[in-house]
């Protein structure tokens, strides 16, 4: 990595304690005192096993003492005449706890993937009549089965989908209007991050249930939980917005169990 010989010595000693920070996490890395997955929960690496843009990490990051005052050194987003902190932030919606994931859910659980054949969707782009492919997504095989599946069944059945952008009728923050800055959760929540911007259109937005506010999780330590996660996104990958792709993969944290119980990193669906 090279900085311009026109660099600044607060450039040159910012580059400077960039790299030593990086050389300490690779010798830390090599030397088994720390793990990629702790990597991941510090905010340290990428999912490609990258370490992330940020200041103190890589030298062409600009500091937070920058002229622009934005820690990455990239201009501002802009507000469109919008004023900061100027609405009120609404709470989590929370996620509906469902009994009996057994019956509950269609198809019913299982320990292992289910693989069982089904017919797909012709119209969708590479499809054509009579292909098929596996009910679940989740990898097949034990490596992947769900964890005490046989002596300690799952309890409760929670069901999301990912899809684009649409109008939330049933937000549930949990909580009174009292104690949500007066929001009615009867008032239908729009797709957009304030009463002046825009809605948000299905093919900008890709949320959980495709809705606003984020989701939140209720759970219980000791308390099993089946969370099925549809993707619902455009089969299409053009159709993004000029952003991201459809292929998904679901990380909980704190929970005391492992990779393949939490949504591995790395199983895509």
């Amino acid at each position: 990595m090279f900085l311009s010989n026109k660099a600044s010595k607060l450039r040159v000693k910012e580059a400077e304690n960039a790299r030593r920070n990086r050389q300490e996490i690779v010798k830390a890395l090599a030397d088994g005192q720390i793990t990629r997955r702790e990597l991941f929960k510090w905010g340290l690496f990428t999912v490609g096993g990258l370490l992330v843009w940020k200041h103190g990490l890589n030298p062409f990051v600009r500091s937070a003492y920058a002229d622009s005052n934005i820690p990455t050194g990239l201009p501002r987003s802009p507000l469109f005449g919008v004023q900061a902190f100027t609405q009120p932030m609404p709470r989590f919606d929370v996620l509906p706890r469902n009994p009996n994931p057994f019956t509950f859910l269609t198809p019913a659980p299982t320990k292992e993937a289910n693989t069982t054949q089904q017919l797909l969707n012709p119209a969708l782009e590479g499809v054509t009549p009579g292909d098929t492919g596996p009910i679940e997504g989740r990898p097949p095989g034990p490596i992947w089965a769900h964890q005490k599946f046989d002596t300690m069944p799952p309890q409760i059945a929670v069901e999301v989908s990912t899809e684009g952008a649409k109008i939330n009728t049933v937000y549930n923050p949990g909580v009174p209007s009292s104690l949500n800055s007066g929001i009615n959760p009867a008032t239908p929540f729009p797709p957009r991050f304030h009463p002046d911007l825009p809605d948000q259109g299905p093919n900008a937005l890709w949320t959980f249930n495709g809705t606003l506010p984020p989701k939140l999780l209720v759970g219980k330590y000791g308390e099993g939980i089946l969370f099925r996660h549809r993707n619902k996104l455009p089969f299409d990958i053009r159709q993004n917005g000029g952003f991201g792709i459809h292929t998904l993969s679901t990380h909980e944290h704190n929970g005391h169990h492992g990779a393949e119980n939490d949504g591995f990193t790395g199983a895509f669906f």
